[in-house]
């Protein structure tokens, strides 16, 4: 059964299917759901669903007014106790305001008639409903739709092998970007080989907080908790490392826990560049699911443009927003930019050039100086270019201030 604006009504009441076109942005959606393994099954679900974008989510009821009041979302997903929450607070005038809907593993009268004394949007059954669920929350409308979004704006950088050039492109465009006075941080999502370390100069031995200190609180996640283990660089920008080598988790928890940091940041910071993992697994795909724009990293050998053509085809980047494609000249090479554009059938937007100081400066854990010439000058065309796309309305998924 779904409650509807109020009114009960059988599930065929949603028109599945129908998200308008004109609709350029992804559904900003906080759940508050206490009982710990349903809270999980719902938001491992719902995560995965490209329309969506999951901004906080809590199992305290307590906490969920709060979550609402700070994150801004377009709908609150709750279970019925944190519905019941949410009545008090809105008693106190302090919720926020929001459609909000529900989710109940067994579906009861007192459910139902919670459901409509909370003026809930919709109530669904977890798990028959589930795909029901989606259909609506992603149909939701959103408030000032055509205003400017709050978000910032989420460029993932992505090398299909190393060396290709990636972390060199994350990390110089997210200092580019601070350099023209962005808040802007970097998250690194490699967490295999979490290559941001050695690149920003973090020495093996020293001690450094990173995603890993987040654990355990992690069904509990706010900003602060975030912001509290960022690296800050000299440079003007901030970073979440990925783990030390001995933290002993599973990649599923980093990944689940580093989709939940992205959407808190994205919040506070205009710019946040996700440095994607190499490999073409479910990090990888996660990466491009929370990504504004993709930015594909490729070398001028045959083995990189083969692992680009892999890459556009497996993650599906030929179905999204085409990805921007820059190549890295770090070595002479018989291939050119038009054999990319001939093998990816896209333009490159942008090249780095072959520079020894590049080297030099990796070699040290450095980043180029600020106003460095030759693969300097070209990262921070690259900057422009981005930060053009995307104030461009015709240019895709605008979002924030960039």
């Amino acid at each position: 059964m779904t409650v509807v604006n109020g009114e009960m009504a059988g599930t065929a009441g949603v028109d599945e299917g129908r998200i308008p076109a004109s609709r350029r942005r992804r559904t900003r959606v906080a759940i508050g759901i206490q009982d710990l393994a349903f809270h999980h099954e719902v938001l491992d679900f719902l995560d995965r669903d490209p329309r969506m974008d999951i901004v906080g989510a809590v199992g305290d009821p307590d906490r969920f007014p709060g979550l609402l009041s700070s994150m801004h979302p377009d709908v609150a997903l709750s279970c019925p106790s944190v519905g019941r929450a949410l009545r008090a607070a809105a008693a106190e005038n302090l919720k926020a305001p929001v459609p909000v809907m529900q989710v109940a593993e067994e579906m009861t009268v007192p459910v139902l008639r919670d459901a409509i004394d909370a003026g809930a949007a919709g109530v669904f059954s977890w798990p028959e409903e589930r795909s029901q669920l989606a259909e609506a929350l992603a149909s939701m409308p959103a408030p000032g739709l055509h205003a400017p979004s709050r978000r910032g704006r989420v460029l993932t950088v992505l090398g299909v092998r190393g060396g290709a050039g990636a972390t060199f492109v994350s990390t110089h465009l997210t200092a580019a970007f601070a350099d023209r006075g962005l808040r802007a941080v970097l998250v690194d999502l490699d967490h295999e080989f979490a290559d941001l370390t050695p690149a920003l100069g973090i020495s093996p031995d020293q001690r450094y907080r990173s995603v890993a200190d987040l654990l355990p609180v992690m069904e509990e996640l706010d900003p602060d908790h975030v912001e509290d283990v960022l690296f800050r660089h000299p440079r003007g920008f901030s970073v979440l490392l990925g783990p030390p080598a001995e933290v002993d988790t599973t990649e599923r928890d980093l990944s689940r826990l580093s989709r939940a940091a992205v959407a808190l940041l994205a919040v506070t910071y205009q710019a946040v560049v996700l440095h994607a993992p190499r490999r073409l697994g479910e990090a990888g795909r996660a990466a491009i699911r929370l990504a504004d724009e993709v930015i594909l990293v490729v070398g001028l050998d045959l083995f990189s443009l083969h692992g680009a053509r892999r890459a556009v085809e497996a993650l599906g980047l030929d179905a999204m927003a085409q990805p921007r494609i820059v190549v890295n000249q770090g070595t002479r090479s018989t291939v050119g930019p038009k054999d990319v554009e001939r093998v990816l059938g896209l333009a490159p937007i942008g090249a780095i050039r072959s520079d020894r100081a590049v080297k030099r400066a990796q070699d040290q854990g450095q980043l180029l100086p600020r106003r460095a010439r030759r693969a300097g000058s070209d990262v921070r065309a690259l900057a422009e270019a981005v930060l053009a796309a995307g104030s461009d309305p015709e240019g895709g998924a605008s979002r924030g201030d960039l």
